[in-house]
């Protein structure tokens, strides 16, 4: 279409030619505006195709935005007309450790509900940590593995008293907690299982005034607590707890465990290894792999967590393939968890329980959707019942769309064309009003549409009236329009009583909405009504591609046309100017011949 609209765009109905012309210099006339005027009668024919293309053009917009309007509600339909619409439950539970939710299928009642296990992660565990092991005898200097040591000065303040220490590399661990024994007394500052513990029966607090000492110690965001009866300080990590972004090489030399760059396999995942990446770099190498786990580093621990990324009883082999990366971090006699099950008890009368398992932490049984999230011991009450307010305001938003549809047909099919105005003044919009008035397609689908207001339905409910939907209070210009409009306490009540049968009025094999979206369909589907007529092979398209052609055929005769007046007028100037050219000859000559007298 794009090519025919190019063509019939291109036509311009006051013909003139490429080049310049120039008339009426010899005989005086306006040969242009004559050649002009001619054409202007000539190319009226090709003005009525033209305007008969534009016309045909905006029929078929009209048609396609009328096919929108159609495919929206049909869409629509094809939601509203189903069980878990129509027929909605809602679940009323006290409790924020489990999310019941219940489907068009689940049987309306009282349940209890108990939840004795959840689903947990199989993880991998290092079995000791990856940092080496530091003893009292190491210098403070030489505590490199997470930050560079520097000379430091403390300011520890001990109840009413500011003390300053001075911490030297060259001071061992020893010799540190000998300085601060000074001020805490002896016994009162420990180096238990690499880290620093300090206690005392007052209140103190430590600020490092320069240097790296609380970095180093795990120190700078370690809480001051109390515990029995005593104000205790803690690192939150063994001071050889490495940095992730030290080296396998690195971590290597502080183990002395020798290492090979080569071939990790997670779960038969292969994962390259290179000495020289770093343990940042080795979980990120995981992560993004196949295998179907997740690696983290615990700083407190200075241990690596390897989690399966699905909850359930999943493995986690590890292969190192004689890289020797399993010694190096501590895997090699790695804790195994296996990943747990989720375990729920449902009864209907506090009796009988039945049992469900499930991998992960969503179940499924009898058409309710169960979410745990905490366990339960005890028994939690809850309800499943038929969710009325929901399926009341799905019904209005039925009759909301089905009013702004036929409004819609019946005002495209009544509506006239915008006068008072020239084409070139009109938008878009006012061209295309009344393009489908009395359209013979258009009207057959507002009676169609609005004959199925009054047909009968196979089933205990038959017409829209019985659960409340009549067109009667509307007035008569309504009714003649085909709205509708609801009786929300008739519907309540019928919902009430028999919420089968609504959803079996609309949604059964043959039901209302079953009916309205198959006529729906019929219409907009491809090669359907609209289609066959508005569609890309339509009769529109056809009568707008013999137009064009017809069009261009007429503009190049046009165009031969105009250029023969042009010669035609061309000729008659020659003439006219050979005519001019001998007449002053003889006049010329007879003036001569008077003179020689």
């Amino acid at each position: 279409m794009d090519a025919i609209s190019k063509i019939a765009s291109s036509i311009n109905f006051r013909y003139r030619s490429s080049n310049v012309q120039f008339g009426g210099l010899a005989s005086g006339l306006n040969t242009a505006d004559i050649v002009d005027a001619l054409m202007q009668i000539e190319a009226r024919p090709a003005e009525r195709l033209y305007q008969k293309y534009e016309s045909l053009g905006l029929k078929q917009k009209a048609y396609q935005q009328l096919e929108e309007k159609l495919e929206s509600f049909e869409t629509f339909l094809s939601s509203f007309k189903l069980q878990a619409t129509l027929l909605a439950k809602k679940v009323s539970i006290e409790s924020e450790k489990i999310s019941i939710n219940a489907s068009a299928s689940a049987v309306a009642g009282s349940y209890q509900i108990k939840v004795l296990s959840i689903a947990s992660r199989s993880s991998m565990v290092s079995g000791r940590t990856i940092g080496p092991d530091v003893d009292l005898s190491t210098r403070f200097g030489d505590l490199t593995y997470r930050y560079n040591p520097v000379n430091s000065v403390l300011k520890i303040q001990l109840g009413a008293t500011v003390h300053t220490v001075n911490i030297s590399t060259e001071d061992t661990i020893s010799d540190i907690i000998d300085k601060l024994d000074d001020i805490f007394g002896t016994g009162n500052v420990r180096f238990e299982d690499g880290r620093l513990v300090f206690e005392s029966s007052q209140a103190f607090a430590i600020r490092t005034e320069s240097g790296t000492f609380s970095f180093v110690f795990n120190l700078n965001d370690a809480p001051v607590v109390q515990e029995n009866g005593k104000y205790v300080l803690r690192s939150t990590a063994h001071v050889g707890a490495v940095s992730v972004y030290k080296t396998l090489s690195q971590i290597s030399a502080y183990r002395s465990v020798s290492i090979q760059s080569g071939m990790l396999k997670v779960n038969g995942t292969e994962i390259s290894i290179d000495v020289n990446m770093t343990l940042n770099q080795l979980i990120d190498a995981i992560n993004t792999s196949e295998a179907g786990v997740r690696a983290e580093y615990d700083a407190n621990s200075d241990r690596l967590i390897i989690s399966s990324n699905k909850t359930g009883p999943n493995t986690i082999l590890l292969e190192d393939n004689g890289t020797n990366l399993l010694q190096l971090l501590g895997l090699d006699i790695g804790q195994f968890n296996i990943g747990g099950t989720a375990h729920v008890q449902l009864s209907n009368n506090g009796v009988n329980w039945i049992d469900l398992y499930s991998s992960t932490n969503e179940l499924s049984y009898m058409g309710l959707s169960i979410k745990v999230k905490e366990l339960i011991q005890t028994p939690v009450s809850f309800s499943v019942e038929n969710d009325t307010d929901f399926v009341v305001s799905k019904i209005k938003e039925f009759v909301e769309k089905w009013n702004e549809l036929m409004e819609y047909v019946y005002n495209k099919y009544n509506e006239k064309p915008v006068t008072g105005k020239n084409e070139e003044e009109l938008s878009e919009e006012e061209k295309l009003q009344g393009v489908l008035q009395r359209d013979s397609l258009l009207n057959e689908i507002f009676f169609r549409l609005r004959g199925f207001i009054t047909k009968r339905i196979d089933g205990d409910i038959s017409y829209l009236w019985q659960i409340g939907i009549r067109t009667s209070s509307f007035g008569y210009q309504n009714m003649k329009m085909g709205k509708l409009e609801l009786d929300e306490d008739r519907l309540r009540t019928v919902l009430r009583e028999s919420p089968e049968k609504v959803w079996a009025f609309f949604g059964g094999t043959n039901g209302f909405a079953q009916q309205v979206q198959s006529y729906l369909r019929e219409l907009t589907k491809f090669g359907g009504r609209i289609d066959s007529i508005a569609g890309i092979s339509g009769t529109i398209t056809k009568q707008m591609r013999s137009l064009a052609k017809q069009l261009e055929d007429m503009l190049e005769r046009l165009q031969k046309r105009e250029a023969y007046l042009w010669s035609k007028f061309s000729a008659m100037e020659e003439v006219v100017s050979r005519m001019q050219a001998q007449s002053a000859w003889l006049a010329q000559f007879s003036s001569l011949r008077s003179n020689n007298r």
